[in-house]
């Protein structure tokens, strides 16, 4: 992290814990650890914005007693629809945002039913729906990632972890 922080003199650093996500403004180094979780980073380079969240689950809708409006950045798809709206609000139209989708790890056991695998699908399908472009990602598997976002320049840093943190998500070392 050290390096980063060298190479992108004056960002802040902010860490996202499950369920949580934003947007920023200033030019921030924000980074977190995934396993089955998943974030998605949004990128508009003309408007200086730039948003990521760490999701836990995939839809709200299949939690009966979840209320979105609480904790909108704990499943994808209502964290994707949150930093969209966001972003709209700012001035920003669909055709400017850059995405990419990072996480959703699966154990071995759990393949077919994985949440790690459902994660992902809902981000990309959720995406899909609103037209917006996914420029990269680095999903699936059976090892978890930190991930370092460069909100001044949309750019990503992934490191694969060692150990297998598929069913866990935010537990690593930072």
């Amino acid at each position: 992290m050290q390096g980063l922080l060298e190479r992108f003199p004056g960002h802040a650093l902010a860490f996202l814990n499950v369920a949580q996500g934003g947007l920023y403004e200033r030019p921030t180094m924000a980074h977190t650890v995934l396993g089955s979780c998943v974030a998605v980073t949004f990128f508009a380079p003309r408007r200086g914005l730039a948003g990521i969240f760490h999701a836990l689950l995939p839809k709200a809708s299949e939690y009966r007693l979840h209320s979105p409006d609480q904790t909108p950045y704990k499943f994808v798809d209502t964290a994707i629809a949150t930093v969209v709206q966001r972003m709209q609000r700012r001035g920003v139209a669909l055709g400017e945002i850059e995405c990419k989708v990072f996480g959703g790890a699966s154990a071995l056991f759990a393949e077919d039913m994985s949440v790690g695998r459902r994660n992902v699908e809902v981000a990309f399908a959720s995406l899909a729906a609103l037209g917006l472009r996914v420029a990269a990602s680095n999903v699936g598997g059976e090892r978890g990632r930190k991930i370092v976002f460069a909100s001044s320049s949309g750019e990503i840093f992934v490191r694969l972890l060692n150990n297998n943190v598929a069913n866990k998500c935010g537990d690593a070392t930072r």
